[in-house]
């Protein structure tokens, strides 16, 4: 059966006070425009009928559309920025090469799940939506990839907790493995820094990647709506903004909607690592922001992910929470004083995959790990 004839319910709203959160992303403002999303929220307390597309499709076209994403991403900007752009940036042909790897394994990973739900019967649903990117130059282009891997691969370790198939689970272990590979070659091989100092990564929820993904949407084919053909009960959290640069024991300022909170609620920053998560009470300011210390044992940690939650602080979940989430990317070393961090000099003669020498006792742009380091999305 169509999902066109599918039928949904969306009235089942529980006795809260507080008002739904607001559709953030142009997904599902492209689907308002359309007139064929029912509603500009699907908070907990939608609930939506049986439909044709069984859950374990709907998780696929869910993974689909993060890899949709990152092929978006790495193929605009790779377009947008040439070789010669990378060299006078300072980084070696062997830097490019590596994002072109990149986009060809997002490709694979797309065209097995394109494939995948298409052999369920559900063709219809794979085209992907129109994205855009703040990317201008390399180093625009560098620090934002190495966010979206950290995304990648915090949704990948989510996802093996939800699919519904063996098959798929070790698919998506097989794709988390990849990600996480290229992550550590951005934070490293392209970015000189250390090692992150983790043993687990975190999981990402499913609304948590679907907040930061929605972000970067322009448009999507009409005639389908999210809430037909994605899981269920989706929401696009309030985003929380902070500043560009963080460091560990910086007091910084939070600023995000109070749609999910009153004056009676107390606030909470998780900051989540792995396993771990700290959590802090947040300051009021005179001017409606918040104020938070960043805790020191996040430094070196890689992707820090902070979110703003309402309640006792025992926890992050998705009936607590206020805004984000937010990432920080923490590198071993950073310097308080915005220096370079320590071993980010190189040898005075760099030799590329080429064999080729380049001049300069450093990389240039390699201080651009401290010129942004968080993503408010």
């Amino acid at each position: 059966m169509k999902l066109s004839r599918c039928l949904t319910l969306l009235a089942a709203l529980l006795p809260i006070t507080l008002a739904a959160p607001t559709a953030s992303s142009a997904r599902r403002q492209v689907a308002a425009d359309n007139d064929y999303s029912t509603s500009k929220s699907t908070h907990l307390s939608t609930v939506i009928l049986k439909c044709s597309l069984p859950t374990d499709s709907r998780f696929l076209v869910y993974a689909l559309s993060l890899e949709q994403l990152s092929v978006s991403f790495y193929d605009s900007s790779l377009s947008l920025l040439s070789a010669d752009d990378f060299r006078a940036a300072g980084h070696p042909d062997s830097v490019r090469r590596g994002y072109e790897q990149v986009l060809k394994s997002a490709k694979a990973h797309s065209d097995y799940l394109v494939g995948e739900i298409t052999n369920l019967g559900h063709p219809d649903y794979t085209a992907g939506c129109d994205y855009a990117f703040p990317v201008k130059t390399p180093e625009d282009f560098i620090n934002m990839s190495e966010a979206i891997q950290a995304l990648a691969v915090s949704t990948y370790v989510g996802a093996l907790d939800r699919s519904q198939s063996d098959t798929y689970t070790t698919v998506f272990g097989g794709m988390l493995g990849v990600e996480a590979r290229y992550a550590n070659w951005i934070s490293t091989a392209v970015k000189y820094q250390d090692l992150a100092d983790m043993s687990f990564e975190y999981p990402s929820s499913m609304n948590d990647t679907w907040t930061i993904a929605g972000l970067y949407v322009t448009g999507c084919p009409p005639g389908v709506g999210p809430e037909d053909i994605f899981p269920a009960g989706l929401v696009d959290w309030p985003v929380l903004t902070l500043p560009d640069t963080v460091r560990p024991g910086d007091s910084i300022s939070l600023s995000f909607p109070n749609t999910l909170y009153t004056a009676d609620d107390t606030l909470f920053a998780g900051f989540r690592t792995g396993m771990d998560t700290d959590m802090y009470p947040l300051v009021g300011n005179d001017d409606g922001s918040f104020s938070v210390t960043v805790p020191l044992n996040v430094d070196g940690k890689g992707a820090v992910w902070l979110s703003i939650v309402k309640g006792d602080g025992s926890s992050v979940r998705d009936d607590n929470m206020v805004a984000g989430p937010a990432l920080l990317m923490m590198a071993a070393s950073q310097e308080r004083d915005g220096g370079e961090r320590d071993g980010a000099e190189r040898d005075s003669a760099e030799i590329d995959a080429d064999g080729a020498e380049r001049d300069g006792a450093e990389r240039d742009g390699a201080e651009s790990a401290l010129g942004k380091n968080t993503w408010s999305w």
